[in-house]
């Protein structure tokens, strides 16, 4: 049934949209769509391809760096990708949506052993700068007044400075640990990236695309904000409502409703962010709430 779902003919309203293949962004993903219920069923078996719940929404799986060319020149009509790919492309998409996860520095790294700050590096005059991002190196550079040859590698970088092939390295970081273990220091940060929905201008504009493209932006962003959220249910005295509704963070105002006790009782439900679940429980039971439920939230649609 999953095949040929997956390989229906194609409708004039059909969406494709493109996740990484691999690397750090790929199973953020694939467990965002597939939270979203926008992946049926994905075999992971290198077939590159996933199945859709919906019948006009075609998934498949290219290299992060690509994805921004492909979704520009219209190959696909939607991508999950890197901010800083984004950039490094130098691709006419639009950005759709961040996405809050992939989060990474684009940063200048130099031996540590070699050079106090920034001002320090400048100073050699000509610098050779190790890097997979060219087109952020350069833009980066332009508005000091230094000769700089790109050295452009793809994979590894950390390890030019200490062969002795660069002077730096222009690097995305993650955590800095492999910087640390290759004797390196972040002299300045290039630029903040994270996972980013884009999308191919004409597809947006389309009126047969639209209504999926809409859809799926709408769904992304709904289940990437309830990851953050959770949901509080609680009784409460009516003698303690008012101190009790003081204390509690909500998204538009708490709803509240009668409930049939013996003494005068309502029910509060509030929408709280994930991080402050038990510092708003300790406050909200301080205050004269009791009976608290706390729930996870599937989708947020504001």
């Amino acid at each position: 049934m999953c095949f040929k779902e997956c390989n229906a003919e194609l409708s004039g309203s059909q969406v494709f949209i493109t996740l990484p293949s691999k690397g750090r962004l790929f199973q953020p993903s694939i467990d965002l769509m597939t939270s979203a219920g926008l992946i049926h069923y994905f075999s992971n078996d290198r077939s590159y391809q996933a199945c859709s719940r919906m019948k006009d929404l075609r998934i498949v799986f290219n290299r992060a760096a690509d994805i921004p060319r492909m979704v520009e020149k219209g190959v696909v009509d939607l991508g999950i990708t890197g901010r800083d790919l984004v950039k490094e492309s130098n691709a006419n998409v639009e950005e759709l949506l961040p996405l809050e996860y992939g989060h990474a520095r684009l940063v200048l790294a130099a031996p540590a052993s070699r050079f106090r700050d920034l001002n320090d590096l400048m100073r050699l005059g000509h610098i050779k700068v190790a890097t997979e991002f060219p087109n952020i190196t350069r833009v980066f550079f332009k508005e000091f007044n230094v000769d700089v040859e790109i050295i452009s590698v793809d994979g590894t970088t950390e390890s030019m400075p200490n062969l002795g092939l660069s002077d730096c390295i222009v690097s995305v970081m993650s955590t800095g640990s492999t910087l640390l273990l290759h004797g390196l220091k972040v002299l300045s940060v290039v630029m903040e990236s994270q996972a980013v929905l884009i999308g191919n201008k004409e597809s947006i504009e389309n009126p047969e695309k639209q209504p999926i493209i809409n859809y799926v932006k709408s769904i992304l962003g709904a289940t990437q904000l309830a990851r953050g959220k959770k949901l509080l249910m609680m009784n409460v005295p009516e003698k303690h409502l008012k101190d009790v509704i003081g204390c509690l963070p909500c998204m538009s105002g708490p709803t509240i409703s009668k409930v049939e006790a013996k003494e005068p009782m309502w029910e509060v439900i509030t929408v709280v962010d994930a991080d402050k679940v038990f510092e708003v429980i300790y406050n909200a039971k301080e205050k004269g709430a009791k009976d608290i439920l706390v729930l996870n939230i599937d989708k947020v649609i504001l």
